[in-house]
């Protein structure tokens, strides 16, 4: 058979004739292809070759698209496992460049292998100049009896946990420049392969050691600071209130020691009632509940010292922070002196109101006399006047004493044996008696002083303005001494107050006479005085002005517009007030008047301007006199003159 020839019918062999069954199924459907497209229902070896040759040609194009294909995915696979393993370190190296701690790889020798960035700002070193280096060269006291591998070893132990907790040992690195400093160091061992490697993170301590020196310095700063601080500083606990820590001040304050202190509450150096009237341990009272909420609060306390004295205190509360139970910091100003300047001032106030209202003398000093008790509850304070003939004390306060003490002090002669006031009017000094029992200031009335539960009597005189000798001020206290210089400024501010209201009464005694003296006169003279202001609206005027102008009372002349309206004529009143402006005053003008009941009265007036502090006259005052009888005399004499000439 040649490439030409065909398959003849008795060697061909037909499809038919063989088993479709033992050819494979891609087979069977290529000759079924080939056959349907040659003619006759003759196959040629060659279209059969061609037709295989073309299959073993795909199946070659297949196999070597597979290869490719798996050629691509491992060198896919490759590449992404590469690119996975680069970004897993870069992330790791991200981190080690980004931590804040120095982090350095040693090998079992101790030789760095490996460290971050922060080498540079911890050390000042950078990372390349490390690589090699012993790590003894950053830690000089690494090496246990000489061997770094070693002191490794150790430290890696000594990082694992101590009691459930990981600790961090502390130890001095070296900078580039050779100054030390402290650190902390973590120490860990991982395998690399065969061998160990060290990985070591260093933290620089230098701030915190720094911030924990501040801290202790500030802390004895502020213990000297609270215990040199003027006012009292306690620590109180808020729900049992009791005293946990006091200053200096605190323990002067309750004179108490710093045990006696903290072994009591907030009521054992506390008055049983406040000011409010209520008990000191009251439960209605929130301020410190309020307090340990964060609420700052602020109010006035009256504290009782180890002696029994009350202490009139401003308290200041404050939560403490960072404290497990609520202890509040109570800082205690005492308040005495403030007190006892507002007792002072609103006493005052009181005085001068009663001043200014003109009240009576004894009203006034009665004021004075509380003004003592106020500011000293267990005194008394009696205030003396002096008669005018000087002989003896004409008018007693006596506040609040026992009355048979004063019944006998009132109208006591100024002898030197009649008690202190009386002696210090007597020798116009201040006479204080420490002891009343064996002072001879009180030889003659001891006993009744000593009954009436008095031992020291202090005397001052009280002084006019011009140094005259009004009176005297006297304190009576239960205790025997002499006077502080604090009691001393008081008493003598009581007698200058005493002072100005015995000066005002004996003025406004003196005023109501004399008033009194120039009332009878300016109402019996016959001329009729007046006072006006500028614009003629008469003020004042005597009842013979009144008479002479026909009304029934001043009151009807001070309801008249203006006194232009008694002149007959306007002209005479604005002259009147031309010569007044010129010459200050007019001296003998004849004026004519019109009376009520419109008839004239003939007038000389005398008058001058009344001026004010800038020399301008506001006003006029002066005197008229009737003439209107001497007038019709003298025309009655000039008409029979005239007449006499006539004839």
């Amino acid at each position: 058979m040649n490439d030409g020839s065909v398959i003849s019918a008795a060697g061909r062999v037909g499809l038919e004739d063989h088993s479709m069954r033992r050819l494979h199924p891609l087979l069977q459907s290529q000759l079924r292809e080939l056959r349907a497209r040659v003619t006759g229902g003759r196959i040629s070896a060659l279209e059969m070759l061609e037709m295989l040759s073309r299959y073993y040609d795909s199946m070659d194009d297949e196999r070597r698209a597979m290869v490719r294909s798996m050629q691509l995915m491992s060198d896919e696979a490759r590449s992404l496992g590469v690119e996975i393993a680069e970004q897993g370190a870069a992330q790791l190296q991200v981190i080690l460049d980004h931590i804040k701690d120095v982090v350095i790889t040693a090998n079992g020798e101790g030789i760095v292998d490996r460290a971050n960035p922060q080498t540079q700002r911890v050390f000042g070193y950078p990372p390349a100049e490390l690589l090699g280096a012993r790590i003894d060269h950053l830690v000089p006291g690494i090496a246990v009896d000489g061997s770094i591998a070693l002191g490794l070893e150790k430290l890696a132990d000594s990082s694992d946990t101590f009691r459930g907790r990981r600790v961090s040992p502390e130890i001095m690195a070296r900078r580039s420049d050779g100054t030390l400093f402290p650190a902390e160091i973590s120490i860990s061992r991982v395998k690399n392969g065969r061998s160990d490697v060290f990985v070591i993170c260093l933290r620089d301590i230098s701030e915190r050691h720094a911030a924990q020196r501040e801290l202790r310095d500030s802390e004895a700063r502020y213990r000297t600071l609270v215990d040199n601080a003027p006012e009292a500083i306690t620590v109180i606990d808020a729900v049992t209130k009791r005293f946990v820590e006091a200053n200096e001040p605190a323990l002067k304050l309750f004179k108490l020691t710093r045990e006696q202190l903290l072994s009591r509450d907030l009521g054992g150096v506390s008055a049983e009632l406040q000011s409010d009237g209520q008990p000191s341990m009251s439960p209605h009272r929130q301020q410190f509940e309020l307090a340990a909420a964060g609420e700052s609060q602020v109010f006035d306390w009256i504290h009782r010292d180890s002696t029994g004295r009350d202490i009139p205190c401003e308290l200041h509360l404050v939560r403490l922070p960072g404290t497990r139970s609520p202890l509040v910091r109570a800082s205690i100003t005492d308040i005495s002196e403030r007190k006892r300047a507002e007792i002072i001032m609103e006493n005052e106030r009181a005085f001068f109101a009663l001043l200014a209202s003109n009240a009576g003398l004894p009203a006034v000093l009665d004021i004075v006399s509380a003004l003592v008790q106020a500011v000293y509850p267990r005194a008394r304070c009696t205030i003396s006047v002096l008669a005018p003939d000087s002989s003896c004390f004409a008018l007693t306060i006596a506040r609040q004493l026992p009355p048979m003490l004063a019944a006998v002090i009132e109208r006591t002669p100024i002898e030197p044996r009649r008690g202190s006031c009386a002696a210090a009017v007597y020798s116009a000094c201040d006479v204080y008696c420490a002891d009343v029992a064996n002072d001879p200031h009180w030889a003659d009335r001891r006993q009744v002083v000593l009954d009436a539960g008095f031992r020291a009597v202090w005397s001052m005189p009280i002084r006019g303005a011009s140094g005259k000798l009004l009176g005297a001020v006297a304190i009576y206290r239960p205790d025997p001494g002499l006077p502080d210089s604090r009691e001393q400024v008081l008493q003598a501010h009581a007698t200058r107050l005493a002072g100005l209201a015995i000066e005002r009464s004996l003025a406004e005694e003196a005023l109501r006479t004399s008033e009194a003296k120039f009332r009878g006169l300016f109402e019996s003279v016959i001329e009729g005085v007046y006072q006006s202001t500028r614009d003629g609206r008469l003020v004042s005027v005597n009842s013979a002005f009144v008479k002479m102008l026909g009304y029934s009372s001043a009151e009807e002349l001070y309801a008249l517009p203006s006194s232009v309206m008694i002149y007959w004529s306007a002209t005479d009143r604005a002259e009147f007030v031309r010569k007044v402006d010129a010459d200050g005053e007019v001296r003998g003008m004849e004026v004519v008047l019109r009376r009520r009941d419109g008839s004239t009265v003939v007038a000389l007036e005398n008058s001058r301007g009344v001026r004010d502090g800038g020399g301008r006259i506001v006003g006029y005052e002066g005197t008229l006199s009737d003439i209107t009888e001497r007038k019709r005399v003298e025309q009655a004499i000039y008409a029979e003159k005239d007449r006499a000439q006539v004839t």
